[in-house]
């Protein structure tokens, strides 16, 4: 049985709600997201489509240190998890996406948790070195999305329940 943890020995992981919908897009603006709607609109907005939204907050500077989210589960079982932490270490990185990773799998009956990133790297998105085994590369979007003036392809990465049950639960372990 998978608890859904919400802290590490590094992070916290607090429900982000409309009142923090300015402080989501000040995070998204600094990391460089381009196409982002006025902040009135974004903050109308805030929420749809999502079943979970956390500031990621570090223990020991207590600085919000970026946001993760998880989408609405579809009818095929699969939820989109998205985690914005710019110029954080490998370590917290991982916390945040072990965490929203194992609140999806502990929360919904789903099979599988999916990433989209522009970087072809399992640990781009938190899962470096012996972590990475728990993430498997689906696809890549050519050329998918344009920000910087510039294309960027999109690389779609995806954690199922299976893996999550045999080597997830240990990473949560290790890090609460």
């Amino acid at each position: 049985m998978l608890f859904p943890h919400t802290e590490s020995g590094q992070i916290e992981l607090r429900p982000a709600g409309a009142k923090d919908a300015a402080r989501v897009y000040e995070i998204l603006f600094r990391l460089g997201h381009g196409g982002l709607p006025l902040l009135d609109r974004y903050a109308d907005s805030f929420g749809q489509g999502l079943s979970a939204c956390f500031l990621v907050h570090r223990k020991d500077t207590g600085e919000v240190a970026g946001f993760s989210t998880l989408s609405e589960p579809s009818v095929a079982g699969h939820v989109t998890a998205e985690v914005h932490l710019g110029g954080q270490p490998d370590e917290i990185r991982r916390d945040a996406a072990v965490l929203t990773v194992n609140f999806a799998f502990a929360m919904w009956r789903i099979k599988k948790v999916y990433f989209h990133a522009i970087d072809p790297s399992p640990a781009g998105i938190g899962f470096a070195g012996p972590d990475a085994a728990v993430v498997e590369a689906e696809a890549v979007l050519p050329r998918h999305t344009y920000f910087h003036g510039r294309t960027w392809d999109v690389h779609v990465f995806a954690v199922y329940r299976e893996r999550w049950d045999d080597h997830g639960v240990d990473l949560v372990k290790n890090i609460v």
